[in-house]
C-alpha cells in the first residue's frame, strides 16, 4: 500500500482563502478587486497584484451581465471563458456583501475530466494531493467496508484522533439521505453504471449538517464482471449548497409575488367592469361580450338577441321615496332580471342609470320573445307600490332585436343592433309604458317596429335574411 502525505495544520481562513482551489475574489462598492487568491488570478491569466484595483468587468468582461444582475441579490451562472485558445465554464457565485460583492468561480469544464482521471489513478495518493478541503475513500464492495482518508474528519470539524474511523460507507449520512445513495449504487451494482455521484449530508461536530459531494469510479472487478472496488473523492459544498438555496428563495419570492400580480389585476380588471351598486357587469363589460359574441356570431351562425330595459318612471320614484330607496330598487330589479335569465348563457348588465341591458346567447327568435315577457312579468310580480306610476308598482318596458347571420350586410354591426333595440324601448315607453318593443331588421338594414304590452302575446318573431 502507497504512503499518503501525513495529516497538515488546519489552514487559517487568510490561508484557506488563498490557497482554496476555486477561484475567489471580493470588490468593492465600485466594482474594483479588493482580494482575490492564487486560483482566480490563474483563471484571468495575470498575477494577484496586477488583478488589485482592477474592474472586475474589464478583467472578465463575460462577467457583466450576472453582476449587473447582483446588485442587491445573491446570483449563479455560467460564463464561458476564451483564454490562449482555451475555452473554459466557470460557475460564478456571485454574493453582495457590506463592502461590496464576494465572487467564487468553479471550473466546471473539469468534472468529466476529474471523472476520466479517476479510472486513470491507480494509487489513493495521487487523490490524497488534489486539494485541501477533500477527501479520498476507497469503498471494498465485496466486504462492504470503506477506507477513508484523515481529511474527511477535518471537513467536519473534528481532529484525527477525536472520533473513530466509520468503516461501514454509509453509516455517517444523513438518513433521509440514504435513498440518494441507494439509487447511485442500485445502478453500479446493476452494471448499468461505473460511475458514481450523489450528494448528501454528513453531520458537523457543531451539530449542523454540511453538504457533501462525492464523486467516484469503479476501478476494479471480479473475475464474473461485477463491481469489487471504487475510489472516490468527497467535497464539502455547503456554501455552494447555501448560495443555491438562496437563489432558490428568491426565485420563489418571485414567482409568488408575480402570481399576486397576476390575481391583483385580474381583480382590478373584475372591478372595473362591475358595477357597484347592483354588482352586475357595467357597460364596459357590456360592449365587451357583445363585440365578442357578434363576432362568434358570424363564424358558427347562432342567434344572438339583445334586450334593452328601462324602469318605468323612475325619477319620479326617486322624488316620491329618496335615492336610498331608489338605490334599492334597483338592487332589486337587477337581482331579479339576473335570477330570471339563464345564468351560463345570458348576461346581464347595468347599462346607466335605470337602464340595463341583456344579451341572449346561443338563443332563438321564439325564446327571446319568452324572455322579454318572462323578465316584464316578474318584475310586476315583485309589486313594488310606485304611486308615480299608473300601474301603481315598478314595471319595466322592454325593446329587443335580435340578429342571425345568415347575410353580413355592411349595417350589420354591434352599433347596429344597440340602435335597433334602443328605438324599440323608445317605442314601448311612447306607448305607455310596460309594454314590450320589437324591433326587426330587415334584409335592407331597415328597422320596423312592433309594441305590444304584457297582457297581449309578443310580436311575431321575424328574423333579418
Amino acid at each position: 500500500m502507497n504512503a499518503f502525505r501525513p495529516p497538515q495544520p488546519i489552514p487559517t481562513p487568510e490561508g484557506a482563502y488563498r490557497e482554496a482551489p476555486v477561484g475567489l475574489c471580493n470588490v468593492d462598492e465600485a466594482g474594483c478587486i479588493s482580494l482575490a487568491n492564487e486560483s482566480f488570478a490563474q483563471i484571468c491569466g495575470m498575477t494577484i497584484n496586477a488583478l488589485l484595483g482592477q474592474s472586475i468587468v474589464l478583467v472578465l468582461p463575460e462577467l457583466a451581465p450576472p453582476f449587473a444582475a447582483a446588485a442587491e441579490e445573491a446570483v449563479s451562472a455560467d460564463v464561458s471563458l476564451v483564454r490562449d485558445d482555451r475555452s473554459r465554464v466557470l460557475r460564478v457565485h456571485i454574493r453582495p456583501s457590506p463592502s461590496g460583492h464576494a465572487l467564487a468561480f468553479v471550473d466546471i469544464t473539469e468534472d468529466a475530466a476529474r471523472l476520466a482521471a479517476l479510472t486513470q489513478q491507480a494509487e489513493r495518493s495521487a487523490f490524497a494531493l488534489e486539494s485541501a478541503g477533500q477527501w479520498v475513500w476507497d469503498f471494498d464492495m465485496i466486504t462492504d467496508r470503506v477506507w477513508r482518508s484523515q481529511q474527511w474528519k477535518r471537513t467536519l470539524g473534528f481532529s484525527p484522533d477525536e472520533m473513530p474511523d466509520a468503516d461501514q460507507p454509509w453509516s455517517i449520512v444523513h438518513p433521509s439521505d440514504r435513498k440518494i445513495i441507494d439509487s447511485a449504487m442500485r445502478r453500479i451494482l446493476a452494471g448499468e453504471d461505473k460511475s458514481f455521484e450523489a450528494t448528501y449530508r454528513l453531520r458537523h461536530k457543531d451539530g449542523s449538517w454540511r453538504w457533501i459531494l462525492s464523486r467516484g469510479k469503479v476501478i476494479a472487478e471480479t473475475s464474473d464482471g461485477r463491481p469489487a472496488r471504487m475510489l472516490a473523492t468527497s467535497t464539502d459544498i455547503t456554501r455552494q449548497k447555501e448560495i443555491e438555496q438562496e437563489l432558490e428563495a428568491v426565485i420563489r419570492q418571485r414567482r409568488l409575488l408575480e402570481h399576486d400580480l397576476v390575481l391583483a389585476n385580474r381583480r382590478l380588471k373584475m372591478l372595473a367592469e362591475i358595477d357597484s351598486l347592483t354588482e352586475l357587469p357595467n357597460r364596459r363589460k357590456f360592449d365587451r361580450v357583445l363585440d365578442r359574441e357578434f363576432r362568434r356570431m358570424r363564424r358558427t351562425r347562432p342567434v344572438l338577441a339583445l334586450l334593452m330595459i328601462d324602469i318605468d318612471h323612475f325619477k319620479r320614484y326617486n322624488d316620491l321615496y329618496g335615492h336610498p330607496a331608489g338605490d334599492e330598487c334597483l338592487r332589486l330589479v337587477a337581482e331579479t332580471l339576473q335570477h330570471v335569465a339563464r345564468p351560463s348563457r345570458d348576461v346581464v348588465t347595468r347599462y346607466g342609470g335605470e337602464e340595463f341591458a341583456t344579451i341572449l346567447i346561443d338563443t332563438n327568435p321564439d325564446d327571446a320573445a319568452s324572455m322579454a315577457r318572462a323578465l316584464q312579468g316578474t318584475i310586476r310580480e315583485l309589486a313594488i307600490p310606485h304611486e308615480g306610476s299608473p300601474q301603481g308598482r315598478i314595471t319595466i318596458s322592454i325593446g329587443y332585436t335580435f340578429l342571425t347571420p345568415q347575410k353580413r350586410a355592411p349595417w350589420c354591426t354591434p352599433q347596429r343592433l344597440i340602435e335597433a333595440a334602443d328605438r324599440a324601448l323608445y317605442a314601448a315607453k311612447e306607448a305607455g309604458r310596460d309594454h314590450i318593443g320589437f324591433a326587426g331588421i330587415e334584409a335592407d338594414g331597415s328597422i320596423q317596429i312592433v309594441v305590444t304590452n304584457h297582457q297581449m302575446d309578443a310580436p311575431p318573431a321575424e328574423i333579418a335574411r
